[in-house]
């Protein structure tokens, strides 16, 4: 397809965000949103941070359009909860600015970010790394959601 692994996930969230900033109305969060967005962005550095740590410390690649580097198949630390855990920490961040700011049409940005990624980079990534670790892969899949 054409849009496949195209545009990387972290360009995807920079500009869903700043979409979201010029976008927003007058209003602010309230005081439960705010502390919603404040539990939310720990979460998300939280789900990031662990994956690329265990990616680190795997030394394969993060890269997500370059996805032939990927060496080994991650499946402990946050891979427990999530084959995805970077992707669900982006949406977390776009859910707590979304919390922030306030508004209804802010809540387009993590609604596009989730259908995008699963579309266009998950979905993808799925059958590379299917073809690439066989069926070590397809049981991982069995065990661990997709989003969590």
């Amino acid at each position: 397809m054409r849009f496949e692994l195209r545009i990387p996930p972290l360009l995807l969230f920079v500009l869903l965000a700043l979409a979201m900033w010029l976008g927003r109305g007058e209003e602010r969060g309230s005081g439960v949103l705010l502390v919603l967005a404040t539990a939310l962005l720990l979460v998300g550095a939280v789900l990031g941070g662990g994956a690329l740590l265990h990616f680190r410390r795997e030394r394969t690649s993060v890269h997500p359009v370059r996805l032939q580097q990927s060496r080994v198949l991650v499946t402990r630390g946050v891979y427990r909860i999530s084959r995805n855990p970077m992707y669900l920490g982006l949406l977390c961040w776009l859910l707590a600015l979304a919390c922030y700011l306030g508004g209804p049409w802010v809540w387009l940005g993590p609604l596009l970010l989730l259908g995008w990624l699963t579309r266009f980079q998950i979905l993808p990534e799925e059958r590379a790394l299917r073809a690439r670790f066989g069926i070590s892969y397809v049981q991982y899949c069995r065990r661990v959601r997709r989003w969590c």
